[in-house]
């Protein structure tokens, strides 16, 4: 394993995913993260600051195993951007990640150059490890009559026939759950089925994993107009799956990142849109790395947090992604 800091968040000043650091409830009001909470992580990432306010790294006491995961979603090849593609490749070589997740909307019309394209990105990133999933995109449009009975032929093709991933990577336990369907266009669903195996692979986890679960569609709501792209049987999924010791949902498909937490305990992260032009509500591309340390002690043996949420967006100035936030995600 390697030895090293983890990656530093971006600098002071910098936009976040909700103003002033914001946590949102679903269903009640913002609560601000608590300043000690802040100082926690800053020392937990290697963070510190001179009189100067420059960032600089905290002492290598808190030098620790470092494992991350970088998530991606809603690639839209077709409709995609080639100079953002060259900087998410950049930045999986630069963090050296230990898997990558894509959750769904690798193809903008689900053709067969489009698939290919998506594959031959996701294989550039350099990473071994991959759980991708399909999205809503990822079933023909127009080649109607392959949505019966052939609806994820294609998608097959290029990524497996595998539609609901399960794997450990280190201590991150990863289960993806289909939540697209070949008779709806955009709605997704979960079964009762789906939402019972997800709970029972979930608790067979070890104990120390950081259980995630990675859907296209938002279990969890970023607002009430969010809300109907949740798929049906979302509740009763998040409280079953919180149950079975869930710690992060992982979701796309509303091109808007989103850092919730809809339980205590539990963590849902929806990524923006990685690598395409189809920009929402003037939100940037999109990423999101989540890092975890296998022992993060202090130099007096005092323990920090060990996990932490990145979200990292294009800087079109830089022409490269930069992490705007870093927080800390108890489990």
């Amino acid at each position: 394993m390697r030895q090293e800091l983890p990656a530093v968040a971006g600098s002071a000043g910098a936009v976040g995913w909700h103003e002033g650091a914001m946590l949102r409830h679903e269903g009640h009001e913002a609560a601000p993260v608590p300043p000690s909470l802040k100082v926690e992580a800053d020392k937990a990432l290697g963070l510190g600051k001179n009189e100067a306010k420059v960032l600089h790294p905290a002492p290598a006491s808190v030098i620790a195993t470092t494992h991350k995961l970088m998530h991606l979603s809603d690639l839209h090849f077709g409709a995609h951007d080639p100079l953002v593609c060259a900087a998410v490749q950049r930045l999986a070589h630069r963090l050296r990640v230990d898997v990558v997740v894509v959750s769904g909307d690798l193809t903008q019309r689900a053709t067969r150059q489009q698939f290919a394209l998506a594959h031959d990105f996701v294989c550039s990133l350099g990473v071994d490890e991959r759980v991708v999933l399909a999205g809503n995109h990822d079933l023909p449009l127009f080649a109607w009559w392959l949505r019966w009975g052939r609806a994820y032929q294609r998608f097959a093709s290029q990524f497996g026939a595998q539609l609901e991933p399960q794997r450990q990577v280190g201590p991150f336990w990863i289960v993806g759950v289909n939540t697209t369907r070949p008779w709806r266009h955009e709605r997704g669903t979960l079964s009762a089925a789906q939402v019972t195996r997800v709970a029972e692979d979930l608790r067979s986890a070890p104990a120390q994993a950081w259980r995630i679960v990675v859907s296209h569609h938002p279990l969890v709501a970023r607002s009430a107009e969010d809300r109907s792209h949740r798929p049906h049987g979302a509740d009763t999924a998040v409280q079953r799956w919180r149950d079975a010791g869930a710690h992060m949902l992982l979701s796309g498909h509303v091109h808007h990142p989103a850092l919730l937490q809809p339980q205590p305990g539990l963590w849902s992260m929806q990524a923006g849109t990685a690598v395409s032009r189809r920009l929402r509500s003037g939100q940037p591309n999109s990423l999101v790395v989540l890092q975890m340390q296998s022992e993060p002690t202090g130099s007096l043996g005092r323990q920090y947090p060990n996990r932490f949420a990145q979200r990292w967006d294009f800087d079109a100035r830089l022409g490269d992604f930069v992490c705007v936030e870093s927080l800390p995600v108890a489990g």
